[in-house]
């Protein structure tokens, strides 16, 4: 039996994501296709536009076996939490053979070129990030060219490149967010020392934060601003597989999409009641970041606005939408330092899974440390301490994306102890 493992947010699944189901099976000649996927809230700090288990039945209707969540103090953070979370998840399964993931470079050499650097950390790699951080370079520019000067100049860096940032040659790979993820799930499988094969798609047509929905595959992020802004028009329809495209029109019948602004008083509560040093406990909450928080937070209108108005030339507008995130669902720096201290502890929460799977599952309720928990009210008898405390995060975040919809669209308030996966033929 041959398993191949995707990590994915399919936000929503779009005909890209069709595609690499395709190529990964067919690149790899696996039986099974095991998907962790993010539950409510996505790596960028956003929420889903649609319910996880939506987007779980999207991805079986479209070849997927099985789909596990992954917890959301991996599922919303950096490239490193996210892609640690993610392959530590797929690695305690113990029958996945390959992982396979889309990159903008298609060179999976490269990608693990940059992997093994980022895990030894050299001397001389760390001797030259601390250069460029000191003139005053923002982290992943300074890490890309310490990078590059390491791996490519090491014997033979000019004079005057020490002193003229201009003078440096950069890599465009750093710069690209598949890559950035590619290189992290690399680094991932490195430092567990992980059987796993990693296997690269090249991405084609759109890039990640591309908008045009005029080509073969519209990115997800193009998808999104479409729907919000036209509904399911005729363009959306034409990125979709028929079987998605249909799931996402019955679920947006029932609920309008969830935007971001829609969290807004939850998280305004939350700035007001915290301190600068309660605020600089959060995961990606530098003391910088919580002193503008403090700050500023007397000038928030809604959390969209106030992620442009915190945005500096050092701090992202991604980075801040997850800070944000951070102080919304409660998830603490110091909790996360523990989780990586343990080496990213998982539980199996499947989502949802097709019955024709049934000898995957049964290989992983043979292999895997961690019990597939299938029913929510068996979590505090089936799951040990650190397990338990990343489900009752994942339980919190699940009511506070249904609150929101509450809130915002008047639906009933769903308590995640009644969902169960959902089952396909």
């Amino acid at each position: 039996m041959k398993t191949t493992g995707i990590i994915a947010e399919y936000n929503p699944f779009h005909k890209g994501h069709a595609y690499q189901l395709r190529k990964a099976k067919e690149l790899t000649g696996a039986d099974y296709m095991v998907i962790v996927m993010s539950g409510p809230f996505t790596q960028r700090g956003l929420p889903a536009l649609v319910d996880k288990y939506t987007r779980t039945k999207m991805a079986l209707e479209n070849g997927a076996d099985l789909v596990l969540e992954l917890p959301v103090p991996y599922a919303s953070g950096s490239a490193e939490a996210f892609a640690q979370g993610a392959v530590a998840l797929l690695d305690s399964l113990g029958c996945i053979d390959t992982l396979c993931f889309g990159s903008e470079s298609g060179d999976l050499k490269a990608l693990i070129s940059y992997a093994k650097l980022f895990e030894e950390e050299p001397e001389d790699y760390k001797s030259l990030l601390k250069y460029h951080l000191k003139q005053g370079l923002p982290f992943p520019a300074a890490r890309s060219r310490a990078a590059e000067e390491c791996l490519h100049y090491t014997d033979h860096v000019c004079v005057c490149s020490r002193e003229d940032a201009d003078c440096r040659q950069e890599s465009e790979l750093l710069y690209h967010p598949n890559n950035i993820l590619g290189i992290e799930y690399c680094r991932a499988l490195l430092s567990r020392r992980s059987k796993i094969r990693p296997v690269t798609l090249r991405r084609v047509s759109s890039g990640y934060h591309d908008t045009a929905m005029d080509t073969e595959f519209a990115s997800a992020s193009a998808i999104r601003e479409a729907i919000l802004r036209e509904g399911l028009s005729k363009s959306v329809e034409a990125q979709l597989p028929n079987a998605s495209f249909q799931i996402l029109k019955e679920a947006l019948k029932a609920c309008p999409p969830v935007q971001v602004d829609a969290f807004s008083s939850i998280l305004l509560y939350r700035l007001l009641t915290l301190s600068r040093e309660d605020l600089a406990s959060f995961q990606d909450v530098s003391p910088d970041l919580a002193a503008r928080i403090e700050n500023h937070r007397f000038q928030f209108t809604c959390c969209s606005s106030f992620a442009d108005l915190l945005k500096t030339k050092e701090l992202t507008h991604s980075r801040i939408t997850r800070a944000l995130c951070h102080i919304l669902l409660d998830l603490r720096q110091a909790d996360l330092d523990a989780l990586k201290a343990d080496h990213w502890p998982v539980y199996l929460k499947p989502l949802g899974f097709r019955k024709s799977a049934g000898p995957l599952l049964a290989a992983i309720k043979g292999k895997s440390a961690s019990p597939l928990l299938v029913k929510a009210a068996d979590a505090s008898s089936l799951l040990s301490p650190v397990p338990y405390t990343l489900f009752e995060k994942d339980v919190l975040a699940s009511h506070i994306y249904e609150s929101a919809k509450v809130c915002q669209y008047h639906t009933d308030l769903i308590h995640e102890y009644t969902r169960t996966p959902i089952i396909l033929p």
